[in-house]
């Protein structure tokens, strides 16, 4: 057998007696790495050839406590100890049977080997009375060279053998986790059963259409579960006959379109199929119910939704940045020429508009994208480190720098480095970056060569540059080297229209991390957003929709939801005609239901509000074409509204 170079053959030995770690030292001696399978056979005979034997890594302990201390620091360090003889009698303070007791409740997987050379009857009844027999074995000294040979390499396997094996059932939970957790997010309700009629799984969908949890309908016979999903049908008979049909045997596939009448009404469509194992014999059969009423309105959203996604990418997303206001076209529009030449560019806007996103965008889309990108955080780093973290260092340039260092420069060689809050530079540090920006090379710190670097530079910042350059806080030279091509970010307040794309945008994101169902806002909700100032911008519209989404309740985002508290003191009061108004006053909790027509009247009447009647901009907003919109104005003669 060929010894697995990444196995674990980590060895503990705890004894209080020098001579035992010399004779471990010299029975498990280092052999040859690539045994044969014969060689290997030919171990565990009577004698053992050394020469096979893998490379065993030996660790000694001289008492209980520090062979404690050791398996502790292992675990911690992720480097397990698969196998650890213990003597069981050793100095008072932490003999060998207290030893393996506390080692056993800190490391359950490990290999233990009770030593002892006394021949007390009563310590294997010790010992199986502290239940330590759990991957445990006792020997007797003085033990045969061959002895300790055979059982360290065999114990040895087994560790390696069962932490693959638990790895692999840890991962195939993790993946039955993953499936579960996909099922229960398609919508529809989907159930296995075997071949006899017994339920296997169901997903939650299945669970409350059916109103019984899934370990419910599997303590259930087939028979009793097919009568209690029955009396749901509307035409119960019907389906019993259905059923019987698929039950023998399920081997067909099978839809038709049938009608339930509790817990709710709804028109579905069923399918079934069979389930084969890996030799194509059935094993039972998978059932989905759908519901019909939603497909042609989910069908005619998908298809806009991916007409307007289409819409946006081709013409103005880069990345990940959102936004289709005339501010955020100007910015692609430069970004688009920038891509299209090497020039140092200068992105300027407050904190939390995106500055880094424009970068990354620039460097992905530039000849440059397969190269590096490398962010640098000028305000982060302390003045003392920042010459080394740009230009790197050599060996012994300054105390503590033990080792060569390669500076941020030097990585982005081939590709882009971005020198984000670059006003915070300090003034040295700015004499020697114009240099590079002039001559393409650096100077490690501690060094006396030039190096050339192929790299193209893009810098941010939140401040006034201008302004800084006449109050002698940054030089004026390197503002013009890095201000040729100035990318100026509008606040989120000037690109208005974006708010409500930005803002769904991050609630799909996050609901989807959360595994909420949580599908838009409430016209009252969506108002605050769209007339708050949003003073952090970006990043702050993001992080307010991150802790709504954590805190709401319902399957919309709602305008008492704790996280938006916030806005309504500090919002601009956009005012509401009286029906929008009326539709607001009615708080998430209140018993008043309103029909789905007079929401989506009312939305209508909102959205026309706040684009002050643009009908693009309010289709744009609602995510509707126009055409759409103005057949909707029509049906609830809102056309003429001022």
């Amino acid at each position: 057998m060929e010894f697995k170079k990444d196995w674990n053959y980590r060895v503990l030995v705890v004894d209080d007696q020098r001579e035992i770690h010399q004779d471990f030292e010299e029975m498990l001696t280092p052999g040859l790495a690539d045994a044969s399978t014969d060689d290997l056979a030919a171990a565990f005979t009577s004698e053992v050839d050394e020469s096979f034997l893998p490379k065993f890594t030996l660790l000694h302990a001289r008492s209980g406590a520090e062979a404690y201390d050791i398996i502790q620091a292992a675990i911690e360090t992720d480097d397990p100890i698969a196998v650890a003889y213990i003597d069981i009698r050793m100095p008072p303070g932490m003999d060998g049977i207290e030893a393996t007791r506390r080692i056993r409740a800190v490391d359950e997987n490990i290999e233990i080997v009770l030593m002892t050379a006394y021949t007390d009857k009563s310590l294997g009844e010790i010992v199986r009375e502290m239940e330590l027999l759990h991957k445990l074995l006792y020997i007797r000294k003085p033990f045969a060279r061959e002895e300790i040979q055979q059982i360290t390499l065999a114990l040895a396997e087994k560790w390696n053998v069962e932490s693959e094996l638990g790895e692999k059932r840890r991962q195939l939970e993790i993946s039955n986790q993953r499936l579960e957790a996909v099922l229960d997010s398609t919508g529809d309700a989907i159930a296995m059963f075997d071949i006899k009629g017994r339920l296997l799984f169901a997903n939650r969908g299945y669970e409350e259409m059916f109103e019984l949890t899934a370990a419910a309908m599997k303590q259930m016979s087939s028979e009793q579960l097919g009568e209690h999903i029955k009396q749901y049908f509307h035409e119960p008979g019907r389906f019993g006959e259905t059923e019987t049909l698929l039950l023998a045997p399920p081997t067909k596939e099978f839809g038709e379109v049938t009608e339930v009448s509790r817990p709710e009404h709804k028109m579905l469509y069923r399918f079934t199929a069979p389930v084969h194992d890996i030799q194509q014999n059935v094993i039972g059969r998978i059932i989905v119910f759908r519901d019909m009423s939603k497909e042609i309105e989910i069908s005619q959203m998908k298809v806009e939704v991916s007409r307007l996604r289409t819409e946006l990418e081709m013409k103005y997303a880069f990345d990940k940045i959102i936004g289709k206001s005339e501010t955020m076209r100007a910015v692609y529009a430069l970004m688009q020429q920038a891509i299209e030449s090497n020039i140092t560019v200068l992105i300027q806007g407050e904190s939390g508009t995106g500055k880094e996103l424009v970068a990354r965008a620039i460097h992905v889309n530039s000849p440059r994208k397969e190269g590096p990108f490398v962010a640098v955080n000028c305000a982060a780093i302390p003045e003392s480190l920042i010459e080394s973290e740009l230009f790197g260092h050599e060996r012994g340039a300054f105390t503590g720098a033990t080792v060569q260092r390669i500076g941020k420069f030097e990585s982005a060689d081939g590709g882009t480095i971005f020198l984000d809050e670059i006003a915070d530079m300090q003034p040295l540090v700015q004499a020697k970056l114009l240099r590079v920006l002039q001559e393409r090379e650096i100077q490690r710190v501690g060094g006396t060569g030039n190096i050339s670097i192929n790299v193209r530079v893009i810098a941010a910042t939140n401040k006034d540059l201008e302004a800084a350059v006449e109050a002698g806080e940054f030089r004026e030279d390197l503002f013009y080297r890095i201000a040729g091509f100035p990318i100026p970010i509008p606040r989120l307040k000037e690109r208005h229209e974006d708010i409500s794309l930005l803002g769904h945008h991050f609630l799909k994101e996050y609901a989807e991390s959360a595994d909420k169902p949580i599908a838009g806002f409430s016209t009252g909700a969506l108002q605050l957003l769209m007339s708050y100032d949003w003073p952090g911008n970006v990043r702050e519209l993001e992080n307010t929709i991150e802790r709504a989404v954590l805190l709401e309740t319902s399957d919309v985002l709602q305008a008492g939801n704790p996280a938006l508290s916030g806005l309504h003191s500090t919002s601009r009061g956009n005012s509401l005609d009286s029906d929008s108004e009326s539709l607001l006053s009615h708080p998430s909790t209140s018993t008043e239901i309103l029909s789905l027509e007079e929401i989506e009247k009312q939305a209508l009447i909102h959205a026309l509000e706040v684009t002050d009647n643009n009908i693009t901009k309010a289709a744009q907003a609602l995510g509707i074409s126009r055409v759409t919109i103005h057949r909707k104005l029509k049906k609830y003669k809102l056309l003429g509204k001022k």
